[in-house]
């Protein structure tokens, strides 16, 4: 074999090398992306039917808000809420219409968990984050005698994403918080 012949393979496996490794990177790198916005996903799946259901449920005053909170928290899905407290935020508010005396709504705010970070906002009274066009269906009008509807419930869901993979640690693809974690909320009116 000639020098120039054994030179051509060497370089050749050089190249391979080179080829197989640049394709490995971003094999892993779609990979783990794929992976990783599944699990958000999932998450963010759950966070909002866990708002609707919690919303419905609460709206029909079928049980104590203590309860209810109980049972939001419990929910067995992708959200860990039972083991860690300190991930998620969970607000319900009841709204209740005003009356002649009062014609402004009245809200009964009652809150757990423990997450305090990344943008978490109680609903404020008086109107607890109902939109204008809402308040006004639990305002006084005197013309009618009553408020057009009694009573507003609001399920805020606040929960953080805590990356599986070593590219959910990137700044641009979580909470650019340095450490990948993203905190999302789910709100639901009922």
């Amino acid at each position: 074999m000639s020098q120039h012949t054994r030179q051509l393979c060497h370089n050749e496996r050089g190249s391979t090398i080179l080829e197989l490794s640049i394709s490995l990177m971003l094999f892993l790198f779609m990979a783990f992306g794929v992976i990783e916005y599944g699990s958000i996903l999932n998450e963010r799946n759950s966070l909002t039917q866990l708002a609707r259901e919690g919303a419905s449920l609460a709206s029909r005053n079928l049980t104590s808000d203590q309860n209810m909170l109980d049972l939001l928290e419990s929910t067995d899905n992708a959200l860990d809420m039972t083991n860690d407290p300190s991930k998620y935020r969970i607000f319900l508010a009841q709204i209740t219409a005003g009356t002649a005396g009062n014609p402004t709504p009245t809200c009964a705010l009652t809150q757990r968990g423990g997450l305090a970070s990344g943008g978490v906002e109680a609903p404020v009274a008086p109107n607890c984050d109902l939109d204008a066009n809402l308040t006004n269906y639990v305002t006084y009008d005197p013309g009618l005698g009553t408020a057009p509807v009694a009573q507003f419930t609001v399920v805020k869901v606040y929960y953080q994403h805590d990356p599986i993979t070593p590219f959910g640690n990137l700044d641009w693809f979580g909470g650019g918080n340095g450490n990948g974690s993203t905190v999302m909320m789910s709100r639901a009116i009922f």
